[in-house]
């Protein structure tokens, strides 16, 4: 499912279900829970097979209580990592969707319309493009540095090695 690019499907489903957020969210949604389940399941079943896992099992913990308490925790990070470094793409596939008119519709508010509607003056107002751009551009690096210091944050050894310094 991520081998076909989003953007591609979108413009096939597009016209099929009609144009609009629903639709750009379900396809989002839809192209995106394959590799989050793949990363889901490989952390838990690199969980279950540490010692703690099997310590707690000796000690009578239930299933319930070892995957709450304990590998729930420790899998939650790599997916907020990931869900956080997929946000600007999510955001660019919307805006991209709204320029070619398949993503949401006026009068809901998009980057992807703003900067349709400053193309269509580009050649006597060239600053509306920037500044429908300029936003898309900030918000797409401040979710891309976010996600690097979750990134930071949850990985124990290249969090000691920044500390460090």
């Amino acid at each position: 499912m991520r081998a076909y690019p989003v953007i591609i499907l979108a413009l096939a489903i597009g016209p099929i279900f009609g144009a609009g957020m629903v639709t750009l969210i379900g396809l989002l949604v839809a192209t995106s829970i394959p590799y989050y389940a793949r990363v889901m399941r490989s952390s838990i079943l690199a969980q279950t097979n540490l010692d703690y896992v099997e310590a707690l099992r000796a000690m009578g913990a239930g299933r319930t209580r070892i995957v709450l308490r304990h590998i729930l925790p420790n899998v939650i990070g790599p997916i907020l990592i990931i869900a956080s470094m997929d946000i600007p793409t999510f955001i660019a596939a919307e805006a991209g969707l709204s320029f070619l008119g398949v993503g949401v519709k006026p009068p809901t508010s998009s980057w992807g319309l703003m900067l349709d509607d400053g193309f269509r003056f580009v050649n006597h107002t060239p600053w509306l493009v920037f500044a429908g751009g300029l936003p898309l551009i900030l918000a797409t690096l401040g979710f891309t540095f976010l996600g690097e210091a979750l990134r930071d944050a949850f990985d124990p050894k290249l969090g000691k090695s920044v500390r460090k310094r």
